[in-house]
């Protein structure tokens, strides 16, 4: 029986644990705090299940976690939220428009079911009171939205029925020991495994830092906002070409509004220590982006606004496979669209783990930045995003 080890008990972390205590390894679950805590991006996220727009490697795994989606709940006996009410992603230029035709061809090559919606009265019967200056849309109907949060804890409390033991409120590192990887806690207690799953999100950024290793990733906040309670003015989560802007309905009824609207790094600022908070210019002008798409959130308040820590890497695509000591194999660095793939990140992890490479997982080995260690230094030696 294979031994592992997985640090970090977010919704990638956590799946990556159940699906390697379903095929029958030894797990061990290790996190600081309990699964998908603040300020982690399980936590923080507003949780869309979104095929559409990805890079044409995870176009297989995007469309296998879709499936993986429809089932889920029932599958971890928990319920997760999962509303599969579809994607919008719209233009509202004629550049926007012609770059959005490529954007559709290239998720139609790739298998994703995208409609191309174009004129206000058609674009009208997906989101009813979208602003006049809306062109054109590619809407994906098999998308939605789920919570990120009670989905990294229902894949841990799943690990644990199949058998995987979870150590949590316990500070961890890395360490190499006797030439090959292992982790050591706070008290001292030397953990020991086959291997060791880094899936620590934005935490990873030092950990890999403490033991020589340097790769093109980073930490970086991310804010998000909540009106009070709505009329039902959404079903799809609705998102745009030009504008840092991603809207969804909660079950609550009020109005989420996401987007690559940056958190500032609260004091005092750290890179080993990710902590942020919410830059209340950026919450106006976020806030703002919303009515001008969607008139009708007007008529709503700000309730409550937050911001967590993700990890980012140079080229937004994940770091997923073998670095550094022997029986290291990192799954981190997601950059904001983890959450919808992690069932089948999940699956694949623990296949390549247990049974042998998974050719999907190439395009995403840490080994592809090798050849770069300039541009890489560089990355990392930029400011934290603001």
């Amino acid at each position: 029986m294979s031994s592992v080890i997985v640090i970090g008990g977010g919704v990638i972390g956590a799946s990556i644990a159940y699906h390697l205590a379903r095929d029958g390894a030894a797990v061990t679950l290790v996190d600081r705090c309990v699964p998908a805590s603040m300020p982690s991006a399980s936590w923080a996220s507003a949780g869309g299940l979104r095929s559409q727009g990805r890079h044409a490697a995870e176009h297989a795994i995007t469309l296998a976690a879709s499936r993986r989606w429809a089932t889920l709940e029932g599958e971890l006996d928990a319920w997760l939220e999962v509303s599969r009410g579809g994607h919008l992603h719209v233009a509202e230029t004629e550049s926007e428009a012609a770059a959005l035709d490529e954007r559709i061809a290239h998720d139609r090559a790739g298998g994703i079911a995208a409609e191309r919606i174009e004129g206000g009265a058609a674009l009208g019967k997906v989101v009813p009171g979208l602003a006049p200056t809306v062109l054109l849309g590619e809407f994906t109907p098999a998308d939605g939205q789920a919570h990120p949060a009670r989905t990294a804890r229902a894949f841990a409390r799943a690990a644990v029925r199949l058998g995987a033991t979870c150590q949590f409120a316990d500070e961890i590192r890395l360490s190499e020991i006797e030439g090959r990887i292992g982790c050591v806690t706070a008290s001292g207690d030397i953990l020991r495994a086959d291997h060791v799953v880094l899936a620590a999100g934005a935490w990873s950024v030092s950990l890999l830092t403490s033991i020589g290793i340097e790769l093109p990733i980073r930490w970086r906040g991310l804010q998000m906002l909540l009106s009070d309670v709505a009329p039902p003015l959404l079903t799809p989560t609705l998102t745009a070409m030009g504008r840092n802007l991603s809207l969804k309905r909660s079950p609550s009824g009020q109005m989420m509004v996401g987007g690559r609207w940056f958190a500032r790094p609260a004091a005092p600022a750290s890179s080993s220590e990710p902590s942020v908070e919410v830059i209340d210019a950026h919450v106006a002008r976020q806030w703002s982006s919303a009515v001008a798409l969607l008139p009708a959130m007007a008529s709503l308040k700000l309730a409550q606004c937050w911001a967590g820590a993700e990890a980012q890497t140079l080229d937004s695509m994940p770091l997923i496979g073998s670095a550094g000591p022997e029986g290291l194999y990192l799954a981190t660095g997601f950059s904001n669209h983890g959450f919808q793939i992690s069932p089948e990140i999940g699956r694949l992890v623990a296949a390549d783990l247990l049974r042998g490479p998974e050719p999907v997982l190439a395009p995403f080995s840490p080994s592809r930045f090798d050849a770069d260690v300039d541009v890489v230094a560089g990355f990392r030696a930029e400011p934290i995003l603001l």
